[in-house]
């Protein structure tokens, strides 16, 4: 595979390399740079350039004979690979070059050669939007909260059926009825448990009902992180393409785990080991996540974004805080192309001023309006999404097969009526 000399009657075909799925970039860049006969640090820079999702081009021709065994290789490396016949030279992607130096700057490509690219989209309305949340405002106000279950349904069955991706919509499959009865099962713990200290104070004394609401306080505590699973559970179970639902089987205790341990070192280092606390939180959540029977990956690592997590320190107390836009952009950046499903890799090339842009444009619709507009800074945040996010690879999203997993509302409810968004990544 290493010879890559073609004959001059002989077939010979281009290769490009258009994203990359796998666990290792090392792995990956020793390996590429061994059979392909290039410098390795070369080839982690191709690795790195196609986790932003820029599109990258062997500059020589493979002969006929060797190119579906090269093809094969570089997909078992987690790389997706376009392939096709040349008469002659390799022809050059449409961006500067792509010789054996890589270019300066390219932009993501947003199809790909072999159609494997898919993209996502918003067709929601500012307008429609308000009108179902002001109708539900009213009737939630006549029955005295009693209709927010059905307010929050009502919504969400919007927003999904307005979202699409490859050109179908998505749907949300939940009820009213199981956000009423996860309600009813957590307020009666809730208030079982506020009435414990309440109980201890009167009956036993004041240290002692101290001692005990410290204690359930505790409880409450930990209790968060088996709430935000619940909730996440029931969010994906209910959430469907193709008539195809999401799951999610990631386990409360670790989830517990991850963010007992990943809070204590986060304060016992000062903040720094913030970048791997958040890159273990982004695993579970995203990793545990599935589509029928294709399950997501996470590959990202606190190490590869701790430089910029220390430049952020020093930067956003000097700008005031505004570097902070630039910081999440990056931040979200990086999640997105390193999150994976089947072979392939989603896409967010978004800059730190789209997303300034994007944050100061809601603010001054949300203040001039009194916080009416709401409702259109919804539909501008899913359309920002949908516009920027990509998943280009090989998948066959014709063969995924549903897996079903249920989950009730009990989670979903609880972290609601604490007022606690459930926001994962």
């Amino acid at each position: 595979m290493g010879d890559w000399a073609v004959k001059e009657d002989g077939l010979s075909y281009q290769i490009t390399l258009n994203t990359w799925s796998g666990e290792s970039k090392t792995e990956a860049a020793a390996k590429l740079s061994k059979v392909f006969r290039f410098d390795r640090k070369k080839a982690l820079e191709v690795v790195e350039r196609l986790c932003e999702g820029l599109s990258w081009r062997f500059d020589r021709p493979i002969p006929n004979e060797q190119a579906g065994v090269a093809s094969r290789y570089l997909r078992e490396l987690g790389f997706a690979v376009d392939i096709k016949p040349v008469d002659g030279e390799v022809e050059p992607l449409p961006e500067p070059s792509a010789s054996s130096s890589l270019p300066e700057k390219v932009e993501p490509v947003s199809t790909l050669p072999d159609g494997s690219s898919y993209r996502m989209g918003f067709q929601g309305n500012g307008r429609v939007l308000f009108g179902i949340t002001f109708t539900n405002l009213i009737k939630t106000i006549f029955t005295l909260g009693f209709y927010r279950f059905w307010a929050k349904t009502k919504v969400r069955q919007y927003l999904w059926a307005q979202t699409l991706f490859a050109g179908d919509r998505f749907s949300y499959l939940g009820t009213a009825k199981e956000l009423l009865r996860g309600a009813a099962r957590f307020g009666a713990i809730f208030l079982l448990l506020a009435a414990i200290p309440g109980y201890v104070y009167f009956q036993v004394g004041y240290s002692e009902g101290e001692l005990v609401s410290n204690i359930v306080s505790f409880f409450v505590l930990l209790w968060f992180p088996f709430l935000m699973v619940g909730a996440w559970k029931y969010r994906l179970s209910r959430s469907a393409w193709r008539g195809i639902r999401f799951s999610f089987r990631g386990q409360g205790k670790e989830a517990l785990s991850i963010y007992f341990l990943g809070y204590l070192a986060t304060i016992l280092t000062l903040g720094i080991y913030w970048p791997f606390f958040k890159m273990k939180t982004e695993k579970f959540w995203r990793g545990n996540s599935w589509f029928g029977d294709v399950q997501f990956r996470f590959s990202g690592k606190g190490k590869d974004f701790l430089k910029k997590f220390i430049v952020a320190l020093f930067l956003t107390p000097l700008t005031l805080g505004f570097y902070l836009f630039w910081f999440s952009a990056d931040l979200s950046r990086y999640f997105w192309s390193h999150t994976h499903v089947g072979g392939a890799t989603f896409h967010f090339p978004i800059k730190g001023r789209d997303y300034f842009n994007l944050k100061l444009a809601n603010f001054f619709i949300i203040i001039l309006t009194l916080g009416l507009g709401s409702s259109w800074v919804v539909v501008r945040n899913r359309k920002f999404l949908a516009d920027h996010l990509t998943l280009a690879g090989n998948i066959e999203l014709n063969r995924v097969v549903q897996e079903m997993r249920d989950s009730g509302a009990f989670g979903e409810e609880g972290m609601d009526l604490m007022d606690v968004p459930i926001e994962i990544g």
